[in-house]
């Protein structure tokens, strides 16, 4: 219980944050673009906080590191709360990564090693579950306070999360002994500064990318192939037999089932991060039906409900027809659900519309999750558990990070590529063009008391806010049709999977 609250804290700020950015910008006097800087600082940030939690719980002691990781999210929630600009959020959303990493991995490292194997199914369905309600949470309460209230309140449900968590783990968490192996103890400050080089010029990159024409600039193309080389030479130096402490243990890799757990992981983290990243944004801004916080948290809090009401099935789905059959099914319905949302998104789409494919969209969760994270520990020893998870919550959350940052980039440019397609038809000279400008005239004229003069310019502003509007609404649809993409791909990965023994009836 104490876990799943220390980790339904995370989950509730990340649902919140997606949900309340149209308010930040308004308050912190920022474009929606530098405003999506603070999911993806978060995301680099847990990125590089995932392989780094085993060492430092290794360094300091698992229940101390688990404690301290809590008051720490909790702090930074409170100094997001208080942050006077943008620069200032940045730094607290950092900090707030890092911590929040330690937390996504050891709920899950902690039932792997506190539980017995015949347990250890039924914990991380009830954690699951406690985590997709306050996903849910997340979506609903903050959607209230930033409508009734104000947005920067939303972060102080956080201070029950912690206080809870901590009150219960130091009563009931056990006290572990120090890790025996060097490798834990040791600090790889290489692997670490290299990880960290890497995510930090991907972090500058996805910041100045759309104001520097992305790799139409020397420095952000110089910065590309710094990220680049940092992050292969990280992956050289973990394998390397000269590292003798290194942070991630590629060793594991061998395995065919952590191989196929891991490739499949990074697509994983790009579903979670991905599938649902525009639609707040695009029913708050885009949509003509002007959804309040409170009325988008309902809408898209329809999925972890749902996931929430299914997650207890899946334990006897996954032994029934086994790893491979459930991820294939999982897959199928993602590519469904972002399939039907690349259809049905325009700007006059009544929310309900969107019931169908946030439904499909739990229906892949809920299994995938658990079947692709169980292949992590199939086969491992006991005493390489911690490594497991390390290692496919690391490749998760690179998945993670990818597709924020993809999706980021692929917005920009598709945005792009649709006002120039669509503006080639609205030359001054088309009759069709010339009709509606006059007809928005005269009603401005006749309605607005405009002068014929000034109707005409505003007619000219509004067609072009419309035309803004509508090729947002169309890159936001590639998006959904990009993570149907995802989908694809990692179907075709499954293959890989060893087969597992299913139960006999």
């Amino acid at each position: 219980m104490g876990l799943g609250l220390a980790t339904g804290m995370e989950f509730y700020t990340f649902d919140s944050m997606n949900l309340v950015l149209a308010d930040l910008t308004g308050t912190l006097g920022v474009s929606a673009d530098e405003a999506s800087w603070l999911l993806t600082v978060y995301s680099c940030a847990l990125f590089l906080g995932v392989p780094v939690s085993i060492w430092m719980a290794g360094h300091y002691g698992y229940k101390r590191f688990l404690l301290s990781t809590i008051v720490v999210f909790a702090i930074a929630s409170m100094g997001c709360a208080i942050s006077p600009d943008l620069s200032s959020m940045l730094i607290w959303r950092a900090i707030q990564g890092l911590a929040g990493a330690g937390l996504v991995v050891w709920w899950r490292a902690s039932i792997y090693v506190l539980m017995p194997k015949p347990q250890r199914s039924p914990s991380l369905m009830k954690a699951s579950t406690l985590l997709y309600l306050s996903s849910a949470a997340g979506l609903l309460v903050s959607g209230y306070i930033t409508d009734h209230f104000n947005w920067r309140l939303i972060f102080l449900p956080n201070l029950l999360y912690a206080s809870a968590a901590i009150w219960l783990l130091a009563r009931y968490f056990p006290t572990l002994p120090p890790p025996a192996s060097e490798r834990v103890v040791s600090t790889d400050w290489l692997g670490i500064v290299l990880l960290a080089t890497a995510l930090i010029s991907l972090q500058i990159i996805l910041n100045r990318g759309e104001i520097d024409d992305w790799f139409g600039s020397l420095h952000i193309r110089l910065l590309a192939w710094t990220s680049g080389a940092a992050l292969l030479l990280f992956v050289v130096w973990q394998a390397s037999p000269a590292n003798r402490t290194p942070l991630l243990w590629l060793g594991l890799l061998r395995d065919r089932y952590v191989l196929s757990s891991a490739l499949i992981g990074v697509f994983t983290g790009m579903i979670l991060s991905g599938s649902l990243f525009v639609l707040p944004e695009f029913l708050r801004n885009l949509s003509t039906h002007t959804h309040s916080a409170t009325q988008t948290g309902q809408i898209i809090c329809i999925y972890a409900l749902t996931a929430a009401a299914i997650r207890p099935f899946m334990v006897g789905l996954i032994a029934r027809i086994g790893q491979r059959k459930t991820i294939v099914i999982a897959l199928l319905m993602l590519i469904a659900s972002m399939v039907l949302f690349n259809r049905l998104l325009t700007t006059d789409t009544p929310g309900y519309y969107y019931v169908v494919p946030l439904i499909l969209y739990a229906c892949c969760l809920s299994p995938l999750l658990p079947a692709v994270g169980s292949g992590t520990v199939a086969r491992i020893e006991q005493n390489k558990l911690l490594d497991g998870v390390s290692l496919y919550m690391t490749f998760r959350q690179f998945g993670a990070s990818l597709g924020v940052a993809l999706l980021t980039i692929l917005i920009g440019h598709r945005e792009t590529l649709h006002s120039s397609r669509l503006f080639e038809h609205l030359r001054h000279n088309n009759p069709v063009t010339q009709d509606w400008l006059a007809s928005v005239s005269a009603t401005l004229v006749a309605r607005g008391g405009y002068t014929p003069f000034e109707s005409q310019r505003a007619a000219v502003s509004v067609l072009a806010e419309a035309g803004a509007h509508q090729a947002a609404t169309l890159a936001y649809a590639d998006a959904f049709a990009f993570m149907a993409v995802v989908g694809v791909i990692a179907l075709c990965l499954v293959p890989i999977i060893p087969p597992t023994p299913v139960a006999k009836k």
